[in-house]
């Protein structure tokens, strides 16, 4: 396996992806962008998209149509990723 994505979507409104990952050695091959490209064909019909990225990999999604939100929030109960994560 050279990677993988995932998505939720309630068929109708909202949808998030989660997870874009791509083996280390095939990353910058193009592999990310096709997994994106497959997924939001999926949820074409879909009027709201979230996507949650790891930290610096912001550039590639905004590269790929994806906007920073003024609204998202979170809870993380693991104290290091609320450290790394929350604003």
């Amino acid at each position: 396996m050279v990677g993988f994505g995932r998505a939720i979507s309630d068929g109708v409104f909202n949808a998030a992806i989660y997870d874009v990952v791509i083996e280390d050695i095939h990353q910058n091959k193009g592999f990310g962008q096709q997994i994106i490209g497959n997924l939001l064909a999926q949820l074409k019909e879909i009027s709201c998209v979230h996507l949650v990225a790891t930290i610096g990999n912001e550039e590639f999604y905004r590269k790929l149509g994806f906007s920073k939100l003024k609204t998202a929030i979170a809870r993380y109960l693991n104290p290091t990723l609320t450290e790394e994560y929350v604003e």
